[in-house]
């Protein structure tokens, strides 16, 4: 009995010191990490830089916007630009400043491209539409549109496309085909006047010349012409 009893006091103080150190020993405690949001930066697609290039007209005149103008014409050529290039074709305004009926002739204007090949143009609006290759402008009007080289076309099932990078690899020349009213500038025009009966009791015929404004020279119709008006540009 009295082993039995130190067992059971030796265990009592086993016991006793164990709950001791359970109940010494700190707590546990989880800890759950909060996510961390992470910032993504919106990636916008790059936008392709155009270098704008600008057309010079160097003949018949220099003219750095490409604007030329007489008593029949005023017109002001300009380039087709996109992210691709300079397309090939030539968009154009035609001004009558005559005082008749004027007509592009389309089968007679053509284009020399800087490699030195000369080749017919078309009318966009033709190529669209399918005008015929003259258009009129009566006076005073105006004619929005477009040279297209006939070799530098591509057509596909959805019409037709033209190429890039030919007329700003040097100086291209464009003739224009005009046909107009004949005119001679360098004196005022003279109409016939019957004169008073004379001695022999016939009329004579004589000439009169008609009035013009100071300074202002007056064009004599006189039938029907074609002029060829050369323009050379150069893409800068």
């Amino acid at each position: 009995m009295n082993d039995l009893g130190k067992f059971a006091v030796i265990g009592a103080i086993m016991g006793a010191l164990l709950l001791v150190g359970l109940l010494l020993q700190p707590a546990q405690t989880t800890v759950v990490e909060a996510p961390v949001a992470v910032a993504t930066a919106e990636v916008t697609p790059a936008v392709p830089v155009v270098q704008a290039k600008s057309l010079e007209m160097l003949d018949p005149i220099y003219s750095e916007k490409a604007v030329f103008q007489d008593s029949t014409i005023r017109v002001s050529f300009d380039i087709s630009q996109d992210t691709t290039g300079v397309e090939t074709r030539v968009p154009f305004w035609l001004h009558n400043t005559s005082r008749g009926v004027i007509n592009v002739l389309w089968d007679r204007c053509s284009i020399q491209l800087p490699e030195g090949n000369t080749v017919s143009v078309m009318s966009e609006e033709g190529l669209k539409y399918g005008a015929s290759s003259t258009i009129s402008i009566a006076s005073a009007c105006d004619l929005f549109d477009a040279m297209v080289p006939m070799s530098e076309l591509t057509w596909t099932e959805n019409g037709y496309v033209v190429s890039y990078d030919v007329l700003d690899k040097g100086i291209f020349t464009i003739v224009l085909a005009i046909e107009r009213d004949k005119v001679t500038p360098e004196a005022p025009c003279a109409k016939q006047e019957i004169a008073p009966a004379e001695t022999c009791g016939q009329p004579m015929l004589q000439q009169v010349q008609m009035e013009t404004q100071p300074g202002c020279a007056m064009e004599c119709a006189a039938g029907r012409e074609v002029a060829y008006y050369t323009f050379r540009f150069i893409i800068r």
